[in-house]
């Protein structure tokens, strides 16, 4: 079997063995994409984080109760240890949505509070509440 190239190092062994003009001599993995971003310090509020961890946690436990008490109650028969597992997750899920509703108000009360210097103006004189055009 002949292969190109093995035989005579003259030989060309194709289209796939050329270089292209633009190709690099040496291959650099950094150049495949954009560089990776860096977090800043100042983006990340503690509280609001502190907030996501505890409500992740809260709505888990919520999902396992709401779905588990159900199922010892059907499938095990005890309908007494299923009802009180279940009304624990009632319970996560509404001290969840109360802790979340509550931090979503203290928010735009706090944005509301902060005055601001932008102004809704457009160059042709229209009112910044139309956006129709």
């Amino acid at each position: 079997m002949d292969i190109p190239g093995e035989d005579d190092p003259n030989e060309s062994g194709g289209v796939l063995s050329e270089k292209s003009e633009y190709e690099p001599e040496e291959f650099d993995p950094e150049s495949l994409g954009p560089d990776v971003p860096s977090p800043s310090d100042g983006a990340y509020d503690g509280d609001a984080t502190g907030l996501f961890v505890k409500l992740v946690i809260v709505f888990n436990v919520a999902l396992l109760a709401l779905s588990l008490g159900p199922m010892l109650a059907y499938f095990e028969g005890q309908v007494d240890l299923g009802v009180r597992i279940f009304l624990v997750g009632v319970i996560a899920f509404g001290y969840g949505t109360f802790r979340y509703v509550q931090f979503e108000r203290e928010r735009k009360s706090d944005d509301e509070d902060e005055p601001t210097e932008t102004t809704d103006t457009q160059p042709d004189g229209a009112e910044a509440s139309d956006h129709n055009g």
